[in-house]
């Protein structure tokens, strides 16, 4: 592997992962706009402006578009974040050139026509009815309610149907301009290219004609942690909980002990929280850790479903543990197994290219410069038994916030108000 920067003289940034005789190549552009980046008005227009780059654009038709996909036999996909919107193609070496145009065509020169805007819009409110169905999506977006009340990092992604429903072409346009920028852009490349060639072909394809420079805002405060309880009674079979409180910001020192202590507590089969709620009171299918992680804010989760008539008795074991963590901290080999887990999960992540890719140019995004893998399990392995122990209290120290979904009654919500 030979990790190099390029930056082109019209601003864009590319990250380099020379790979020798690989037969195929990585590409992600990422954009750093996402739903924490719009205003009221644009509420899940990162995610709508995704989904209209698909349509036809100035170059290309959406049929010549998708058979374009075929013929290359590529993978070509696209996502939004809360903070990046990402594009993604995998194709065979000798297609970079063609992968490439097709991926500037995609994200250059679309063509925001009406028609297909209130089309999209009939799409995209399916696509946040089927949401509402996910009871997993419902408890992750109410725990940001929950702690950090109406910053823009608590925005669904989709929107919602009354936001979408408002859109117009002029807005569509106006975001669009505002933030598909290439000096707003990232392209990660991953495969056997040589630099020089990466650089004649991007510095040819990915080209603006407009000289208007919108400046990005980049002065958005991060959120107050302000904790609550947050219940969303819902038909499902189970009840959905996610409990926990504020993290460690990127750069904190005290990140790597946290990551180690989510691990333990619920980051596998082995885990405090699996083997005490599933493998000896049958309460759950799985419980899982979590740290929410974003530029300038974080949070830590603990994460878990159950039967309604089990609700209680599972929140209660929670509790239980969160205080017996306190009182006795984590054993030497606890500590030594999340360590050895954590380092073997980074270590098999980096061999995948596009994991790889991906933790570079979110390395990029977050710090401003790629910080190595080598140096962040270091870091993991410095980790002392009083440094976790000191994290715990610290954590756990905290005020809880709550995100409970489900069939749920008053008295559930007593009952774990008063746990809280």
């Amino acid at each position: 592997m030979n990790i190099s920067e390029i930056e082109l003289k019209n601003g864009l940034k590319i990250i380099h992962d020379y790979i020798l005789s690989r037969k195929t190549i990585n590409i992600i552009v990422a954009i750093k706009v996402g739903s924490r980046h719009e205003e009221k008005i644009e509420h899940g227009l990162a995610h709508f402006v995704e989904h209209l780059l698909f349509k036809n654009n100035s170059g290309r038709g959406i049929d010549e578009i998708r058979k374009e996909i075929d013929r290359l036999g590529g993978e070509l996909d696209a996502f939004t974040t809360k903070e990046t919107t990402y594009f993604t193609l995998k194709i065979l070496s000798y297609h970079f050139v063609s992968g490439v145009k097709l991926l500037s065509d995609i994200i250059l020169r679309p063509r925001f026509s009406e028609e297909e805007i209130n089309l999209e819009k009939s799409v995209v409110r399916e696509e946040i009815r089927m949401y509402k169905d996910s009871p997993e999506e419902l408890v992750f977006d109410n725990f940001f309610k929950a702690s950090w009340d109406s910053h823009p990092l608590v925005r669904e992604i989709l929107g919602t149907e009354k936001s979408v429903s408002n859109f117009n072409k002029d807005l569509v346009i106006s975001f669009y301009n505002k933030h598909y920028k290439l000096n707003n852009m990232i392209i990660g490349i991953s495969g056997d290219v040589p630099s020089k060639r990466i650089e004649e072909v991007l510095d040819f394809y990915f080209t603006q004609n407009t000289s208007s420079k919108f400046l990005i805002s980049s002065a958005q405060k991060p959120p107050k942690y302000r904790p609550k309880s947050v219940f969303l009674k819902r038909n499902f079979e189970q009840v959905q909980i996610l409990w926990g409180t504020e993290g460690y910001v990127p750069g904190d020192p005290n990140r790597e002990s946290l990551a180690l202590l989510s691990v333990s507590l619920g980051g596998g089969i082995s885990s405090r929280l699996f083997r005490e709620l599933r493998e000896k009171r049958g309460l759950v299918y799985s419980v899982e850790t979590h740290i929410l992680s974003f530029k300038d804010a974080s949070l830590f989760g603990i994460y878990t479903a159950t039967a309604p008539q089990t609700v209680v008795e599972t929140f209660k074991t929670l509790a239980q543990e969160k205080e017996k963590l306190i009182k006795e901290g984590l054993s030497k080999e606890e500590l030594d197994l999340a360590k050895r887990q954590t380092i073997n999960s980074i270590l098999m992540a980096i061999e995948s290219p596009s994991q790889r890719l991906f933790y570079l140019i979110d390395s990029y995004i977050t710090y401003g410069k790629i910080v190595p893998w080598t140096d962040k399990i270091k870091k993991i392995r410095k980790v002392t038994l009083e440094d976790i122990n000191s994290t715990i209290k610290d954590i756990f120290s905290k005020p809880f916030a709550m995100s409970v979904v489900g069939p749920i009654n008053s008295q559930h919500k007593e009952i774990l108000k008063g746990e809280v």
